[in-house]
């Protein structure tokens, strides 16, 4: 038996010096593409891109291994190598200490990568827009609230900045757990197709067009709606701003933003798309 025992361990330190090996020449391979990014100016982060790779992992997974260990395993090397080679960083908005964004956040760039904690939801997007912090971590959307954040993704100066990835990257069941568990991240990266997305679009309106009205308008457009959060500013005055969350990836020069405009005539003061996030896997066995 024990010598079984000592084979078996045998081929596991094997697998782990193989294992090893690779992990050093991927790195060394990302390293390549992010010089190659860097001399051709091209985007040092792709969301999508990695959303794709998890997919295509977990379609070919099996064994015993759980499916939520080949995410942290394979979010983990993203955020060590990728992420931490571009200097990235994070700043997480968070009330209270030990908050669900901070964990989330954690989870999907990994324990490498340098984050810090904003009791300020304005203040976090205000880093991404100074170049303080590469993304800003922040609430999920509620149906109806007041001064959401989103709302600042609207109409913006300089360069844009947009919802990019929905957190955790690695649902639970169909709602992962509710909205409350759920966060969203923003940069000033751009929001690109992973071929399985969900899309926001911002529009802000005259008050007097009900919640209702604008889902019927948008689903005879052909939307696909899975929710419209709500927000009402002191600043705005008779009008209320929506964000639409969609199936499906929609671009910032789709025509369906000429086709909202033109819907609601004169009672459409501002509309965009805001961004989106890849379609997240359900890990559930």
């Amino acid at each position: 038996m024990s010598k079984t025992l000592n084979d078996i361990r045998a081929k596991i330190d094997e697998i782990d010096n193989t294992v090893h090996d690779l992990l050093m020449e991927r790195a060394s391979l990302v390293f390549s593409i992010a010089e190659a990014k860097r001399k051709s100016n091209l985007q040092m982060v792709q969301p999508a891109r990695e959303a794709r790779m998890i997919r295509r992992l977990l379609e070919r997974h099996e064994g015993p291994l759980p499916r939520q260990a080949v995410v942290r395993i394979w979010r983990e090397l993203v955020g060590a190598v990728a992420l931490l080679q571009t200097g990235l960083t994070v700043i997480v908005f968070s009330e209270e200490e030990g908050s669900a964004q901070w964990d989330m956040a954690k989870d999907y760039f990994g324990t490498i990568v340098p984050m810090k904690k904003t009791n300020s939801a304005s203040g976090a997007i205000g880093a991404v827009r100074s170049d303080e912090s590469s993304f800003a971590v922040l609430p999920w959307p509620e149906l109806d609230q007041q001064d959401a954040w989103w709302a600042n993704l609207l109409e913006q100066p300089g360069e844009k900045i947009s919802i990019i990835c929905a957190l955790p990257y690695g649902l639970h069941g169909k709602n992962g757990g509710g909205l409350s568990h759920r966060a969203l991240v923003v940069s000033k990266f751009e929001y690109l197709p992973s071929d399985d997305d969900y899309s926001f679009i911002g529009l802000e309106l005259s008050s007097s067009i009900s919640r209702t009205r604008v889902v019927e308008r948008l689903g005879k457009m052909g939307l696909d709606i899975v929710n419209l959060y709500s927000s009402k500013f002191p600043s705005r005055v008779n009008s209320t701003v929506h964000l639409v969350e969609a199936k499906g990836y929609i671009a910032s020069d789709n025509e369906i933003l000429d086709k909202i405009r033109q819907a609601f005539e004169g009672d459409c003061r501002c509309v965009g798309v805001l961004g989106g996030y890849p379609a997240v896997p359900e890990l559930d066995e």
